[in-house]
């Protein structure tokens, strides 16, 4: 515009090409994911321009650098909102005759101009600020670095979580070739972060982050931070990318929904959830545009206020009772993205090992063991043949632990022994599976479910007391199940068991069984309350101990 600062001008024209994306998407021109693409690409042309812009207005150190602005996060897997940060790493080299020091100086000048430009606020507003923070050490980190420099912090420092958002890291601005060479001396190393000795538990980690849940009171109106909404279907599907991108090359580059589908393709996903997934993840991403539009406020939460969720519903498509059918299609994906979440990381080990006909792609043995090995599985190898001898068949008993197990797999990945924990659970199902009480316990009671894994991990005691009396299992179930009996009780079990016994070793023998069942019950209460302790995001499954 006439009068403006370069700066104004860009201000302007970004707003100028946001409105044309916005125009498309309302009326519903384009779709969600084009929609991501197309705002991305606008980040990346702004980029290019704000760095012009400062190596007009700082030409000398423009001559002393070579500098390229890497796409990361959102910006650079091409999934951007409408109102978010930026998310870029820089990268800078010497020209020739001049010194590194110098060059990396000037680069460091030339960014951070850059980046007050997109971020600065003036009479013709704001872009986005532009954040640096996936650089190497962070904040703390210098703000650029040469291509060596990224290199050897990489090869050296780097955790598993930095390894992962180079999954998305793309040349968006400046040097070209420099880009280029960043991406392809970079991204190689991702796929030798499993042979790192924490990538175990790292990935463990990663799990339990992709899976946790926000306060309750929030669960219905975050889009972004809880299980059932966009972060945890990002998590997931890069996790899964990040193990088995490592054998095969057709999940090392996409969007999100890319390589939902190309895990779907390979048996690492079954079919049936990608699909519910994808769904979900359109809408749940409409959404978060949608909210976003409004005043363009960087924002992940749905509105409160009825005539603004009636204004939010009416603009998805939702006509007859657009607040209650907002809210009810927002529940039913949030549900199923939650219930899907054990299915995504789990069901595609059991159909690999089940030996039943899916008419779907399977994970090989070698992929799913490398995945048992990722979720901290000391021998894969012997939780497969488990894993085989428990769901393998079309009897009651397989076909529940094929219900059971998503869950319980996730528990034991959560303990300090899942091999344990998986071998007992087998050995409980083997002296109890035929017993109708058990598999109908562990169907319809979710607390007798997850607080026999909490048990079956955790050392060697409970484990060996349940296993030499198997029904009390049954405790696991009942809230009361765990709180400790009284002495005058016992006292009274105990004479009444040893004079029904026909003879003095029957005696002996009935009272060590409850001697076993009230250690059992101690220890079980002990497991269960430690295991609420350590990781007060997993919502209780049993009152115990109780309030008070």
């Amino acid at each position: 515009g006439v009068g403006l600062t370069r700066s104004d001008a860009l201000r302007v024209a970004y707003r100028r090409a946001l409105l044309a994306i916005a125009a498309r998407d309302v009326c519903g021109a384009t779709d969600v994911t084009q929609v991501a693409a197309e705002l991305a690409d606008l980040a990346a042309a702004t980029l290019r321009a704000a760095l012009e812009i400062a190596a007009e207005e700082r030409p000398e150190d423009a001559a002393a650098c070579r500098l390229a602005v890497i796409g990361m996060g959102e910006c650079g897997g091409r999934e951007l909102t409408y109102v978010s940060a930026v998310d870029v790493v820089f990268v800078a080299e010497a020209p020739d005759g001049v010194e590194e020091s110098t060059a990396v100086r000037a680069a460091a000048r030339l960014a951070a101009r850059l980046m007050r430009i997109c971020s600065d606020m003036t009479a013709e507003g704001t872009i986005w600020p532009v954040a640096a923070d996936l650089r190497p050490e962070g904040r703390d980190g210098p703000l650029v670095r040469t291509l060596s420099s990224h290199v050897a912090y990489y090869r050296r420092w780097a955790g598993t979580g930095e390894f992962q958002a180079l999954l998305k890291a793309r040349p968006v601005a400046g040097d070209a070739a420099l880009g280029r060479a960043y991406v392809a001396a970079l991204v190689p190393l991702v796929w030798q972060a499993a042979e790192r000795e924490d990538f175990v538990p790292e990935v463990r980690q990663m799990r339990r982050r992709a899976v946790e849940h926000t306060p309750v009171a929030e669960i219905d109106h975050e889009v972004k931070p809880v299980p059932g909404v966009l972060r945890g279907v990002e998590s997931a599907v890069r996790l899964l990318q990040l193990v088995h991108g490592r054998s095969d090359v057709s999940l090392r580059r996409g969007t999100t929904l890319d390589m939902l589908a190309a895990l779907a393709s390979g048996g690492y996903v079954g079919w049936s959830d990608a699909a519910a997934l994808d769904e979900a993840y359109r809408f749940l991403r409409s959404v978060e545009h949608r909210i976003q539009l409004h005043r363009l406020r960087r924002t992940h939460s749905l509105p409160r206020d009825e005539t603004d969720l009636r204004r939010l519903g009416r603009s998805l498509g939702f006509r007859t009772e657009p607040v209650t059918e907002l809210r009810a299609a927002w529940r039913r994906h949030a549900r199923e993205v939650r219930r899907l979440h054990e299915k995504l990381f789990y069901r595609p080990l059991l159909d690999a090992v089940a030996r039943l006909e899916t008419g779907e792609a399977r994970l090989s043995s070698q992929a799913a063991g490398r995945w048992l090995e990722a979720l901290g599985y000391a021998d894969p190898t012997g939780a497969l043949r488990h894993l085989e001898v428990l769901v393998s068949g079309v009897t009651r008993n397989a076909a529940v632990q094929r219900t059971l197990l998503p869950g319980l797999l996730g528990w034991f990945a959560d303990s300090a022994d899942p091999d344990a924990g998986l071998l007992g659970f087998r050995k409980v199902a083997e002296a109890l599976g035929k017993t109708p009480w058990y598999l109908r316990l562990l169907r319809d009671e979710g607390a007798a479910t997850e607080n026999l894994a909490r048990v079956l991990s955790a050392g060697r005691l409970a484990p060996d007391l349940l296993l030499r009396t198997p029904e009390a299992v049954a405790l696991l179930g009942d809230p009361e199940g765990p709180r400790p009996r009284g002495r005058a009780h016992l006292e009274q079990e105990v004479l009444a068991t040893v004079g029904r016994a026909g003879d003095a070793e029957q005696a002996v023998a009935a009272a060590r069984r409850v001697r076993r069942r009230e250690l059992f019950r101690t220890a079980a209460a002990d497991v269960i309350a430690s295991a609420r302790l350590a990781d007060r995001a997993v919502r209780p499954t049993v009152n115990w101990p109780p309030p008070g």
